[in-house]
């Protein structure tokens, strides 16, 4: 294989705010398949991640299908599920593209009271508290662009694709 277009099964990851879930809706589109979003089935009621055992069954559940498109990026699955992917995309723009991102989708989802994950909703509190994503983002940057530069260093010399950009704009990969 020698492109994101010819993959079949494509896991996405990068820190908050990268694009991960953008790449993944739009990739999913054109291949008329369902986008498999990590978020979903790892964040229970009131910001609370499920069990590591019940998160990487539903995981495993989705990729027990022939053609996937993942997005995210926690060390379990990433770690026991990774290598089953065809292509390894790691979306990785500067901090100062992201941050504003988070920011923007961020009061967005406050205002709006969106419901997301396992039905928490975004409040102050988690707009600019302690465990706000924008604070979590800064926190983690370093240390999650480590980890994906370890396993891309796994992954090379397999079989699997791995793809590295730092452009703003993910889209660009599906061109």
């Amino acid at each position: 294989m020698n492109s994101l277009a010819e993959a079949d099964r494509v896991w996405i990851v990068g820190g908050p705010g990268c694009g991960k879930s953008t790449l993944a809706r739009e990739l999913a589109e054109r291949r008329g398949i369902e986008p498999v979003t990590l978020d979903a089935f790892f964040w229970g009621p009131d910001w609370t991640p499920v069990p590591t055992e019940e998160f990487l069954a539903h995981v495993d559940g989705e990729l027990a299908a022939d053609r996937w498109i993942v997005d995210g990026q926690f060390a379990a699955s990433v770690e026991a599920f990774a290598h089953r992917a065809d292509c390894v995309v790691w979306t990785d723009p500067p901090l100062r593209v992201t941050w504003p991102r988070l920011l923007r989708r961020t009061l967005r989802r406050w205002i709006r009271r969106e419901e997301l994950w396992g039905g928490v909703r975004e409040t102050l509190w988690t707009v600019i508290g302690p465990r706000s994503i924008l604070w979590y983002a800064v926190k983690v940057r370093v240390s999650q662009r480590l980890a994906n530069q370890e396993l891309f260093d796994q992954l090379r010399g397999t079989d699997v694709l791995l793809l590295h950009t730092r452009d703003s704009d993910v889209r660009s990969l599906l061109e």
